[in-house]
């Protein structure tokens, strides 16, 4: 599979994890604990727009990976440069949000597995998009080098 087929493949998938996830810590009241204290109390709602929460990205770059997205399907090598660059940039993002957030949320308490497994899918989705972000990047530089010749 070419590698932006893959990266749209990841970035769709991960979109629909993020909306999921924005859904259920709104839901089950866990905001970002990402430098934060015990003593603070967060509004899950309002913390998610610029915060994120305790499983999920904050709306700018989930906003952004949608943009990105959008280019990768694009046909012409400089978009899906752009793109395959902007989403490696995001997932090293997403990795630093995932794992800054504490092992074991003082605030929030969610099931052990539940959260465990919120965690996983992001960081391993998250290194997907630097993976096949710059795989793609590096491909569509490619097809920019051999059309110039």
């Amino acid at each position: 599979m070419r590698p932006e087929r893959a990266l749209l493949l990841v970035s769709f998938l991960l979109i629909a994890y993020w909306l999921v996830a924005v859904v259920v810590a709104i839901t089950q009241d866990w905001p970002a604990e990402f430098s934060t204290t015990p003593a603070d109390d967060p509004d899950a709602v309002g913390q998610w727009i610029v915060r994120g929460s305790l499983v999920s990205a904050p709306l700018a770059p989930f906003v952004a990976q949608v943009v990105l997205t959008g280019l990768a399907l694009l046909r012409r090598p400089g978009w899906r440069i752009v793109a395959g660059v902007g989403f490696a940039l995001l997932g090293v993002l997403y990795v630093i949000g995932s794992l800054g957030e504490p092992l074991d949320p003082e605030r929030s308490d969610p099931p052990v597995l539940a959260y465990g497994a919120f965690r996983l899918i992001g960081v391993v989705a998250a290194l997907a998009l630097v993976v096949l972000g710059a795989a793609t990047a590096r491909r569509a530089i490619g097809e920019l080098r051999s059309a110039s010749l």
